[in-house]
């Protein structure tokens, strides 16, 4: 019986992730072994350690991020408490993240640009809200909107509404155009308009607009 068919109970200790990281730590353990860990079981002739390497094979770390419910269930072997643990460890990590970020400031068009680098290259279009305090230090990042976006539809509202509760001073706006051409559209354009007026109302400036893609920029306050 190979490996990968063995229950993990019945692999050496050495080979048992759970163990590994209590003798070794978890800084000792592979990508696919702390993934086992979270998923907990295996299927049928494939134990959890060989269905965690499948599924890196399948999903980069990046990919598997961002993967809904639905993705996730069609994927063989992942049912629907696993996929419920792999979006709850993102989301773990996402407020883990975004408590860290306090203390990043954005002073630059590039600080801001470094902090959404992910969505330059997507293949869908992404709309980030960067959310800063008096000090210009992030407090929340969030994607406020994300696939084939349709601007005019995007309410103030939908772009405001976590900065409520927080010490949001001024908010920063990125999407990316997977064009590779930073060209603000007319959308573009008038969405820039209402969130800015929008802000003035509600006290929360908004310090600029951002297109970014592979290559280049545009920045509506540079404009």
């Amino acid at each position: 019986m190979s490996t990968g068919n063995r229950r993990v109970k019945d692999l050496p200790v050495s080979l048992r992730p759970i163990e590994k990281l209590l003798e070794k730590g978890s800084q000792n353990l592979t990508t696919a072994e702390l993934l086992a860990i979270i998923l907990g079981t295996g299927r049928k002739n494939q134990n959890v350690l060989k269905l965690s390497e499948s599924i890196l094979k399948a999903f980069s770390l990046k990919d598997l991020e961002g993967k809904d419910l639905e993705k996730l269930l069609k994927f063989k072997g992942i049912g629907k408490t696993k996929a419920a643990r792999l979006i709850a460890l993102k989301e773990i990590a996402d407020r883990v993240f975004s408590q860290n970020l306090f203390k990043t400031k954005i002073i630059t068009t590039k600080d801001a640009i470094n902090e959404v680098k992910e969505i330059s290259d997507k293949a869908q279009e992404y709309l980030v809200c960067l959310y800063l305090n008096a000090r210009h230090e992030l407090i929340l990042k969030e994607v406020v909107a994300q696939g084939s976006l349709n601007r005019i539809l995007i309410e103030a509202r939908d772009i405001y509404k976590p900065a409520i509760n927080t010490p949001c001073t001024s908010i920063i706006l990125i999407h990316n155009h997977p064009s590779n051409d930073p060209t603000p559209s007319l959308d573009d354009i008038t969405l820039t308009q209402r969130i800015k007026k929008a802000g003035k109302i509600l006290g929360i400036e908004l310090v600029d607009h951002l297109i970014i893609t592979k290559s280049s920029y545009f920045s509506f306050k540079d404009m």
